[in-house]
């Protein structure tokens, strides 16, 4: 037979039929060969659906293989459905009950305060920090005892809070900082003493020197102030001790200063030295016996090139080239209104170092801001 290769079977002894084809469409199951009737090449189809909706339904284990297959999106739509369920249910909860209202979000917050903190009825805040301010409390200095002001402890407390309640708080840092303000009240620099070499050769104790005060780097005051500020609301009394020991001073020579002016009253002359060597040499006339040019060791902190000075009695316009050198008004400056024999003869000023004009501008551009001025005594 020519043409296609047949796949057949073997049917009897004598007789081949071909296996019965598919449709194509259909892939239905094949159902066992029927037997031969002895008709010779007969071939048999399959029975043909009535429609395409009357396919076999799957079995059950083809059932529970597809839910295998798709196992990630079942246990997903698993999770939907539970979620919704649940979302539901809250919601009706929730509706079926009363629930008190949200804060008011416009009450007034006081801010948090890190530290010591007392919570005092208003009605009873003024008699409270009374007795806080007003408890004995003292500062002792080794041989010499001060009292510590109520306003001063006062102005450890921060103060917060209105209606029913009071805040009040004490900060420790703050107790250590105005404890250490008040000592320093008590404790005086060393008065360093300074020598200088005229150009002749001779020398002379410009400034002579003092010790000082100082508080004992072991006082522990910051350890203190935290023990103060744990019992200050207690209003039971507290002491500080704050020993202080004797500061030395030094012996210097104008070698120690860039630039140094050394004013004599006494001489009635004034030095400039730079790098320990003296430059020149300027005639004054300093503070007259009633209004004294101040003594000791200062820095000049202000200079103007011309202002109008004003005090007691005059009124002086235009003074030229002005070095204030303390805090109270001094200043090396020009002097115009006097005669020139006045300078290194008599002190006429009311504290001030007048200088003649021919010197006044040398000193002003020769000695910045910050450089020393140590004057001497008549």
């Amino acid at each position: 037979m020519r043409g296609k290769n047949i796949n057949r079977s073997a049917i009897g002894n004598d007789f081949i039929a071909p296996k019965p084809r598919l449709q194509p469409a259909m892939q239905l199951s094949v159902p066992s060969p029927i037997p031969s009737l002895g008709l010779p090449n007969l071939t048999l189809d399959p029975p043909r659906p009535s429609n395409k909706h009357s396919q076999r339904k799957p079995s059950r284990n083809s059932l529970l293989d597809v839910i295998h297959e798709h196992s990630v999106i079942v246990f997903a739509l698993l999770l939907l459905i539970i979620g919704v369920a649940v979302i539901e249910f809250g919601s009706s909860y929730i509706m079926a009950h009363d629930y008190p209202p949200l804060p008011n979000n416009n009450l007034k917050a006081f801010p948090a305060i890190g530290g010591l903190n007392k919570t005092v009825s208003s009605a009873n805040l003024t008699s409270f920090i009374s007795s806080v301010t007003n408890q004995p409390a003292s500062l002792n200095l080794g041989n010499k005892t001060v009292s510590i002001s109520p306003d001063t402890i006062k102005s450890w407390l921060t103060i917060t809070g209105s209606g029913t309640n009071s805040y009040i708080h004490v900060d420790a840092g703050n107790v250590a900082s105005s404890l250490n303000n008040l000592i320093n009240q008590y404790v005086v620099a060393p008065v360093n003493q300074v020598t200088i070499t005229r150009s002749d050769g001779s020398s002379e104790v410009a400034i002579a020197g003092q010790n000082g005060t100082g508080l004992d780097p072991n006082a522990g005051i910051a350890a203190q102030a935290v023990t103060i500020a744990k019992n200050l609301f207690n209003t039971k009394g507290f002491n500080v001790n704050a020993p202080l020991v004797s500061l030395p001073f030094q012996a210097l020579t104008p070698a120690a200063f860039p630039k140094l002016i050394v004013v004599d009253l006494n001489s009635k002359k004034l030095y400039m030295f730079q790098n320990g060597q003296l430059i020149n040499t300027v005639l004054v006339s300093a503070g007259k016996p009633s209004t004294p040019s101040p003594v000791g060791e200062f820095h000049i902190w202000v200079k103007l090139q011309s202002q109008t000075m004003t005090g007691p009695g005059y009124v002086q316009p235009n003074v030229p080239w002005v070095n204030y050198f303390d805090h109270n008004g001094d200043a090396i400056h020009g002097v115009y209104w006097r005669p020139a024999y006045v300078f290194g003869s008599v002190n006429t000023s009311h504290g001030c170092v007048g200088v003649p004009l021919s010197s006044a501008a040398m000193i002003y551009n020769w000695a910045p801001i910050g450089t020393p001025v140590i004057t001497t005594p008549n």
